[in-house]
């Protein structure tokens, strides 16, 4: 089977207004809804790929147009599934780079429900993180305004938040928000698994950071591999899966395979990493080290607590938890932690695990050996997130919306064009994906239909290296999948001799870009700050930080200072005629 990728990039850079958010700014001959005034590129995007594609080709234009007709008949059940992850981005950079945008997923409401006939169901649901206040994100986003309008309109469609458990969170606890239900269903896929096979010690060191180790251990064992999927994800009979492509802490990056993880109802059930150094046979961070070690202990002894509800006891363990992880970062130099690198020998696991499921579990939970159920997959990456994601994302402006129909191969094709080998990725790469009965991927061959000429028909590999794109990898993964961005940065630094390096921001964040330069070879005059109390004085190694004012046309400028603060900060420079170079900081 041939699998295929389209890539359509747009120069846009935002989504539509509410006023035009969900339904298209002209009538198309297939659709009947009324005429809304205002540009809606997204809309335009989606039908233009389905056309690139080849989609029912021979109706294009027409009102017999039905491009998704051999993936969905009338009467089927259809599942459309987004990245919802979180109401909030802890970056405070907005979020649009966060969560799959509903007007994405509107066009493919329409274009789905055109499929059915009006005989069938459309559901729109995840599984996000337990914090996250889903009434919240479904009301800010538009989630709900939209799924109301289509409800007006006839179609039989729902929206669904898959979890079993809502917490919030304060203090560094996690305080139950509502009762415990019972929608999912346990899928065993237990010598299906892709943990079958590691030893029983290993089994036992699996964790999820800020959930109870005992209710991960009840499911995951030497002969047992069982996870709590929603009923709703079983029942469908064809998966629109909607990622929102970004860097990710432990997996590098989350595209149409890791937003599968939102499928299952109890977070409880997915391994994350595995306690312990490399050189023990974990994950969790690099060097052993007892410090952490017993920061790993308390950690476990507070997520029982939490679950147990002896709060006052839990609160105890967390300030005991962090003066252990301090001090054993502090001893042993160590970079990573709770397996948020590219040493994670655990996540791609459960990745793999969940993709099985999607494919051939049948209703009931059952795997088989056929695969039940269709995938279709349009990923929303006309503002995608960056550095240290998913949950702390920083924008970059891609304009792509991107189309395939094979999980492994989309997500290949787009960790290229985001400027990353996936052959260094786990997830992507391992010979257990596709080494096996159970294989996530069909296909045997690719190709990539795009108007971009750099993407357009082009290798995987041809795309990594010459893509323009430059997304800026969690710090984690740095030292594996590289930086181009900061590549250029550092490059551009060389060919400009002839101008005076600074930095602009003495915190954390400037004495880390102040030893990335100097890594490179490259001498920093001075520092740049906006707080008078530090002007005139030495910030590291006799380099003093000055005034902003003194910024000239001979200053190049490196932005070490939270993301949020760069638009202002970027002005700042060009009013004083300084040339901004880019920005250096710890991911954030």
């Amino acid at each position: 089977m041939k699998s295929y990728v389209c890539l359509n990039q747009k120069k846009t850079t935002s989504y539509p207004q509410k006023d035009t958010l969900f339904r298209p700014h002209k009538k198309y001959p297939e659709y009947m809804y009324e005429e809304i005034s205002g540009q809606n590129d997204i809309y335009d995007m989606v039908r233009e790929s389905m056309y690139m594609l080849g989609l029912d080709k021979e109706n294009y234009d027409t009102v017999m147009w039905n491009p998704l007709k051999e993936i969905i008949i009338p009467g089927d059940t259809v599942l459309i599934k987004p990245n919802m992850v979180l109401h909030n981005n802890t970056s405070l950079c907005g979020e649009d780079c966060l969560y799959t945008n509903p007007s994405l997923v509107a066009t493919m409401i329409e274009y789905t429900w055109l499929a059915l006939r009006g005989r069938g169901k459309i559901v729109v649901g995840d599984a996000p993180l337990q914090e996250c206040d889903f009434e919240t994100l479904i009301t800010q986003s538009g989630y709900k305004e939209m799924i109301d309008y289509y409800i007006s309109k006839g179609v039989n469609i729902e929206l669904v938040d898959f979890r079993n458990v809502k917490t919030y969170e304060k203090y560094g606890l996690h305080y139950m928000q509502s009762e415990e239900l019972k929608n999912g269903v346990i899928v065993g896929l237990d010598e299906y698994s892709v943990f079958s096979g590691l030893s029983q010690e290993r089994i036992n060191n699996l964790r999820i950071t800020n959930y109870d180790p005992r209710i991960l251990q009840e499911h995951h064992s030497k002969t047992k591999h069982e996870y709590n999927v929603s009923k709703y994800v079983l029942d469908a009979d064809v998966i629109i899966n909607m990622p929102k492509p970004k860097t990710h802490r432990k997996a590098g990056v989350t595209i149409a395979l890791k937003n599968l993880i939102g499928i299952n109802a109890n977070k409880e059930y997915l391994p994350h990493h595995t306690l312990g150094s490399v050189e023990e046979g974990g994950d969790s961070y690099s060097t052993k080290n007892n410090y952490l070690k017993m920061a790993n202990d308390v950690l476990d002894m507070r997520n029982e607590l939490m679950h147990d509800g002896d709060m006052e006891l839990a609160a105890i363990a967390v300030k005991f938890y962090e003066s252990l992880l301090n001090k054993g970062v502090e001893q042993g130099n160590e970079k990573y932690w709770e397996g948020s690198w590219y040493g994670n020998d655990t996540i791609w696991r459960t990745i793999t695990d969940l993709n099985r499921i999607l494919l051939y579990a049948d209703k009931n939970g059952v795997i088989q050996k056929k695969q039940q159920r269709k995938l279709f997959i349009v990923g929303d990456m006309i503002v995608s997130g960056q550095k240290e994601g998913p949950l702390e994302p920083v924008p970059i402006y891609p304009g792509v919306i991107a189309m395939g129909n094979d999980a492994l191969i989309f997500d290949r094709v787009v960790c290229s064009i985001m400027g990353f080998d996936y052959q260094k990725i786990p997830s992507l790469c391992a010979k257990e994906i596709v080494d096996s009965d159970f294989s996530i991927s069909n296909s045997d061959e690719y190709e990539i239909v795009s108007n971009n000429l750099e993407w357009n028909g082009r290798s995987y590999e041809y795309i990594v290296q010459n893509s323009s794109l430059k997304f800026e990898p969690t710090m984690g993964w740095i030292d594996r999948i590289g930086n181009k961005y900061r590549d250029d940065l550092i490059g551009f630094l060389h060919n400009n001799k002839n101008k005076n390096v600074y930095i602009f921001g003495t915190g954390t964040n400037g004495i880390y870009a102040y030893r990335e330069l100097m890594k490179y070879g490259i001498t920093v005059t001075g520092f740049f700050d906006n707080d008078s109390r530090i002007w005139n004085k030495i910030v590291i190694d006799d380099v003093k930080c000055y005034d902003p004012s003194l910024i000239n046309e001979n200053s190049a400028v490196v932005v070490a200072a939270r993301d949020r603060y760069l638009s202002e900060l970027k002005k700042q420079i060009k009013n004083k005629k300084g040339l901004y170079v880019g920005t250096i900081n710890r991911g954030y």
